[in-house]
């Protein structure tokens, strides 16, 4: 398949842009509605449904548009920070041979930056020592920069209309297997989560049992074809794509050849809210690319939509959520079923987008603002984090720790004294008790627990220190064989086990540390036969621990739970 190495973005009459660009012959236009979710410095790209209309003909750019506003496909798309993508055939679909849809899907690719008006710009150019390395390593590198759509397969819902519906039910209505540009997946199966047909003329042929089909308008005989399947069926008799979308298709995702549960939050009664603002740059960021005096900071929020966001007498929780080094806001909430967890205990969530180059002391100018925009309760600032999100959650125990009333840091740690950029913090807590819950995977290829480095024994002798806890930390690294607890190096004061129905082949053990009060702010976790994840199990039990915690005007910690 050839390179896309030439687009044309124009802007459309109701501001939003269509990209286009040759594909092997066929004309493929990308649309991105207006956009209402910041998709210029958020990155919707690991998390938003992908959206592919094969009309019954060619479109222009005009009727492209048209369609998408008309049948309301672009507010799903507004909503979900989506693009819109509309293939035209050669000549005819009725002409048109298969792959198609595989050459569409196999120029999709996410990726942390270079994103625009739904187009990724791969320039080819490292941002960090391990992307340098990788392209040194890689035998098939090419470094002529080239252009892909912004999309994940993950979540595929298509929409076929006469003859480009026919084309879908002649060729499409099974496995389809082809290269996915997302992280590790390679090839993978690229089948669609959910298609709409509507006016087909053929009968469909069906080899697939797990995809949600919507059949609109479609004969007797046709529709006793799908209702013979065993795919989720919709028959109706007219288009209405968000009410469609509600009940049919967008409860569901395609992940690792498996179709799983999804969320569909404005059903649910979350709110997404992304938000940007300008920050100063503090003294002590070193991150490559940040320049100047201020920058642009963007972070998401999710909520209960019936959440009082201004009610001074019934004020809430905030907790700060970071994503990895190799993923997103928005995708490090989703995978931890953040979002459904705020919405269940009424607080909430903070996710910021590319935190690596937004210091604790940034972000703390974040909170500041959220403190005086909502009825956020002072005393019960929290964090949390996977992997570089749990080194940055770590980072405020070591410099703001008379800002949190305790942190959940998962899957990671650096040394006593260095941060998130890996330089040493600017200060050092010495004094300041903050409860944690730290969980690990005892299978992660990093070094997230003590067995596996000695800056995690450090990490955890530090922490002993500082929130009292009774029982010595004198763990020594080399003598791991003799250690009591195989994993942290000592038992706890109370130890127990829990077991994820998600992950049964895994045991979940916790280990409560008591200090000098006798009271537990230390939670020490590990989970057998998993390696560097987020699981959704550790994420509800880590904030069953959090919201015990405030932080009073005085300092001190006050266990209200």
């Amino acid at each position: 398949m050839s390179a896309i190495r030439k687009v044309i973005v124009e802007k459309t009459q109701t501001e939003g842009y269509i990209t286009t660009f040759d594909l092997d012959g066929n004309e493929v236009k990308v649309y991105q509605p207006k956009d209402k979710m910041e998709s210029d410095i958020v990155n919707h790209g690991y998390s938003a449904p992908l959206f592919i209309v094969f009309g019954d003909g060619k479109f222009t750019k005009e009727e492209a548009e048209e369609y998408a506003q008309v049948n309301k496909i672009a507010a799903l798309a507004q909503e979900n920070g989506a693009v819109i993508v509309f293939i035209d055939p050669k000549t005819t679909w009725q002409e048109e041979g298969p792959g198609v849809y595989e050459n569409v899907m196999n120029k999709t690719k996410i990726k942390q930056w270079g994103f625009s008006h739904g187009i990724l710009y791969d320039d080819k150019k490292p941002r960090n020592h391990f992307e340098e390395m990788a392209m040194k390593n890689n035998p098939h590198f090419d470094p002529e920069p080239e252009y892909f759509i912004f999309a994940s397969p993950v979540a595929t819902y298509v929409y076929g209309e006469k003859a480009g519906a026919d084309y879908i039910a002649t060729h499409y209505l099974k496995k389809v297997s082809g290269k996915a540009s997302m992280g590790d997946l390679g090839f993978a199966d690229i089948t669609m989560t959910g298609v709409t047909l509507k006016d087909l003329s053929v009968v469909p042929d069906v080899s697939v049992d797990d995809i949600s089909i919507v059949s609109v308008n479609n004969s007797k005989e046709i529709n006793d074809v799908f209702n013979t399947s065993n795919n989720r069926i919709g028959v109706c008799d007219t288009l209405d794509v968000i009410r469609q979308y509600d009940e049919y298709l967008g409860d569901y995702k395609r992940w690792a050849g498996k179709i799983r549960k999804s969320i569909n939050y404005r059903k649910e009664g979350i709110i997404m809210k992304p938000q940007r603002t300008t920050l100063a740059v503090s003294s002590d960021n070193h991150f490559n690319g940040v320049e100047g005096s201020t920058h642009e900071v963007a972070y998401v929020l999710f909520y209960d939509k019936d959440l009082n966001l201004y009610d001074e007498d019934h004020k809430f929780p905030l907790l700060l959520c970071f994503h990895g080094g190799g993923d997103t806001a928005i995708a490090t909430a989703i995978i931890g079923e953040w979002p459904q967890i705020a919405k269940k205990n009424h607080f909430m969530l903070c996710a910021v987008e590319m935190h690596l180059g937004v210091t604790a002391t940034e972000t703390m100018e974040i909170v500041k603002h959220l403190i005086d925009s909502y009825a956020i309760d002072e005393s019960r600032i929290y964090a949390t984090g996977f992997s570089m999100g749990g080194i940055k959650s770590w980072d405020f125990y070591q410099e703001y720790p008379n800002s949190m009333a305790a942190i959940a840091p998962m899957c990671a740690t650096v040394d006593v004294g260095e941060n998130t950029q890996f330089s040493k913090s600017f200060r050092l807590n010495k004094d300041t008790m903050v409860p944690v819950f730290y969980v690990g995977g005892e299978e992660s290829p990093l070094a997230e627990l003590p067995f596996q480095d000695q800056k995690c024994v450090n990490r955890i002798a530090y922490m002993f220190k500082l929130n009292q806890v009774v029982k010595p930390y004198d763990v020594k690294l080399q003598d791991k064989e003799q250690w009591s607890d195989k994993v942290y190096g000592i038992e706890g004061d109370h130890s127990f086990t829990l077991h994820d129905e998600d992950f049964p082949d895994s045991v979940t053990t916790v280990r409560d540390f008591l200090s000098a009060d006798g009271k537990c702010y230390t939670r020490l976790v590990s989970v057998s036969k998993q390696k560097h994840e987020i699981r959704p199990f550790t994420c509800a039990l880590a904030w069953d621990f959090l919201k015990q915690f405030r932080r009073n005007k005085d300092g001190k910690i006050e266990i209200i739970d």
